[in-house]
């Protein structure tokens, strides 16, 4: 289990995002370009012109808040990564033996281009409310900013305890308070609440009557973020209690990583869903308990 924590931290270390301008606006400007044309694309990526105009709220969130030096800096920069990357893009995809893996990134950079474009043209219409920010930070990125992320999900526990193994459910919901930075990079520490069911065996192997059970967690975590998903690390402290004494907390460790993907932003929130696994051990007088738990969480991202 401590092996795979491992390759978990040894793979959000390598991820590292595509490059972008370094002039702080048009930076944000093009992730925020970026991911919208990711998100589209996820669900398959049609005729250019229907993808363009279906994005065009979303990018004109953006593009009408960036001023228009930074819109053609923006600019400047997409031809000149199309051009480095072998664009065009559909020169390139015949030359490389008509495979889109061959010119993922060429593709993506081209269809930001279109969407900047489309938002240019259309630029006047702006509203009268939004107007440039300096610098511009970004409505679909969360760069460089305090954050708060919340949410809950149902998990399936293997319990071990001594030779006895045993299953169970229950669910969880958490909410943490972070600080993320540039390049994905995030650290939150919060408190996660958990109930759990089991049917627990006596000495005879006979399953008794339903117990009821409760974590607390005090998680210490680190995101790295990619463009449309994420991948988290953490450990904390455990209090573990039962049904049949509330008060008699007993303490433990946690370790935990998950996956997970962010929607686009919806009001004030980016709504997304994450799969975990967490690994944790609770200190007992005699044999510890330890329990794997796996699951899904719907979650909440809110930018302070």
């Amino acid at each position: 289990m401590h092996r795979a924590f491992a390759v978990v931290l040894l793979a959000v270390a390598a991820c590292a995002r595509r490059p972008a301008p370094v002039e702080p606006s048009a930076r944000a400007l093009f992730r925020d370009l970026e991911r919208q044309v990711t998100v589209a694309a996820a669900t398959g990526w049609g005729v250019d012109r229907i993808e363009v105009e279906a994005t065009l709220d979303n990018a004109l969130d953006a593009s009408c808040r960036v001023d228009p030096v930074t819109r053609r800096l923006l600019r400047r920069w997409l031809d000149d990564r199309i051009v480095a990357l072998g664009g065009p893009v559909e020169v390139a995809y015949r030359a490389r033996g008509k495979d889109l893996s061959r010119v993922d990134e060429l593709l993506m950079v081209s269809r930001v281009r279109l969407v900047l474009a489309r938002a240019e043209e259309v630029a006047a219409d702006c509203p009268f409310w939004l107007e440039p920010e300096q610098p511009f930070r970004g409505r679909q990125i969360s760069d460089d900013r305090w954050q708060l992320t919340f949410g809950g999900g149902g998990k399936g526990i293997v319990i071990r305890q001594g030779d006895r193994i045993d299953g169970s459910f229950g669910g969880a919901g958490r909410v943490l308070l972070g600080r993320t930075f540039v390049e994905g990079h995030g650290v939150y520490a919060g408190v996660e609440l958990g109930g759990n069911a089991t049917f627990p065996k006596d000495p005879t192997g006979v399953r008794t009557s339903l117990t009821i059970g409760a974590d607390l967690v005090v998680p210490v975590m680190y995101r790295h973020t990619l463009t449309s998903s994420y991948l988290e690390a953490e450990a904390g402290w455990l209090g573990h209690a039962t049904e049949r004494d509330w008060g008699a907390l007993d303490h433990g460790i946690h370790l935990g990583a998950s996956i997970g993907a962010r929607a686009l932003r919806t009001r004030f929130v980016f709504p997304g869903v994450a799969f975990g696994v967490s690994w944790e051990r609770t200190f007992l007088p005699g044999d510890d308990l330890t329990t794997l738990k796996i699951g899904l969480r719907v979650a909440f991202d809110l930018d302070l």
